[in-house]
């Protein structure tokens, strides 16, 4: 069977093409996820110049679909790039295609992957290493949930629950909003999160305009299986904790969390949490995806994991060869008494390398 591969811009892309994207994201749950979900590339697409997408056809027919950002010299990275936590080829079950060929007609000489899903198996040769995305599945229900963490010896969501009894009796009662249209929520979330980079030294990623932009539209995008959604969570008539994140129609994707220090010591942020995942039944979702990570609460909530891989794939060319060279000495200068004067300059090239994933 003859595969065919097709470059083009998103919104290139023809009606069929996109219905076929939409059916093969409702139809595999391994590609649940809304960052799999049409409208999501297109949401990137619509703020950055550089996403593309290679569609896999067999027999006329569209079978599968690489969304990727393009840089020069063929630099791929996943569509939404450092905001992307779950990224790979969106094909029907069972789709045979080449990754040599995929990256060829893509014209990509690397394509780097740091939240690859594992059943991407034309990529395992080229796994570097794999990680847990942690996981809380409410397909049994809420309480089904909370029996099965009580189970496992996880006391988290008793003592959160705690902390909220306390904050009420203290302060105030507390209300959640759980999908909030208010501008004011949104600005301060980014507020707070730019706030948090500064204080970690991190590179302000809601300072970015794309970035913004694109968080912007995927707050005004409504559907039943593609939606921005801002949560919040007040203590009286005060904006305590919020969160931005995005659903397809069984999935949750637990993205940017944050709140009000004053109320820190009362896990507001883990309460607002908590609140989505009793609602979500309700919402039709069955799973909060939590991203990467094993940061203590995603520990003890999580009830389950997905295996991401990180690595990449490189075809041979003149950049790619310097980039080996770069991660030679970077390896050298980390084992080698000698290499120890590079040890700063490298960490600080790496700094400059993740600011500039951002542009």
């Amino acid at each position: 069977m003859t595969i065919n591969y097709h470059l083009k811009e998103f919104e290139n892309l023809s009606d069929a093409e996109r219905a076929s994207w939409s059916t093969i994201h409702g139809s595999n749950p391994s590609l649940a996820s809304p960052y799999f979900h049409p409208e999501f590339t297109g949401a990137v697409a619509s703020v950055r110049e550089d996403v593309r997408v290679t569609v896999i056809e067999s027999a006329g027919r569209a079978i599968g679909f690489f969304p990727f950002q393009r840089g020069r010299f063929g630099k791929g990275r996943p569509v939404g790039g450092p905001l992307s936590d779950f990224h790979g080829v969106i094909a029907e079950a069972g789709a045979e295609w080449s990754v040599a060929d995929l990256l060829r007609a893509s014209r990509l000489s690397v394509w780097s992957f740091d939240h690859l899903i594992e059943n991407q198996d034309g990529f395992a040769t080229y796994r570097a290493s794999e990680h847990r995305s942690p996981t809380i599945d409410v397909s049994e229900g809420y309480d089904a949930y909370i029996a099965g963490r009580r189970a496992d010896g996880s006391k988290q969501i008793l003592k959160t629950e705690g902390l909220g009894r306390k904050l009420e009796r203290e302060v105030a009662p507390m209300r959640v909003e759980l999908d909030s249209r208010d501008p004011a929520v949104f600005e301060q979330v980014l507020a707070w999160k730019s706030e948090q980079c500064r204080e970690t030294r991190l590179p302000d990623i809601f300072g970015v305009l794309w970035t913004r932009r694109l968080l912007e539209r995927l707050f005004n995008t409504r559907g039943p299986d593609f939606a921005g959604v801002l949560s919040a969570l007040y203590v009286g008539d005060e904006l305590a904790a919020a969160h931005i994140g995005m659903r397809s129609r069984t999935v949750w994707h637990y993205w940017f969390p944050s709140y009000d220090e004053k109320y820190a010591k009362f896990s507001t942020g883990l309460l607002l949490l908590l609140r989505m995942a009793q609602a979500a039944p309700g919402m039709g979702i069955r799973l909060i995806d939590l991203g990467k990570g094993e940061t203590m609460y995603k520990q003890r909530l999580m009830s389950g994991a997905s295996t991401v891989w990180e690595g990449s794939i490189e075809r041979s060319s003149l950049w790619t060869s310097g980039r080996r060279a770069r991660r030679a000495v970077e390896a050298w200068s980390a084992a080698s008494v000698l290499g120890k004067p590079l040890v700063l300059p490298l960490k600080a090239w790496r700094r400059i390398e993740q600011s500039r994933k951002f542009h």
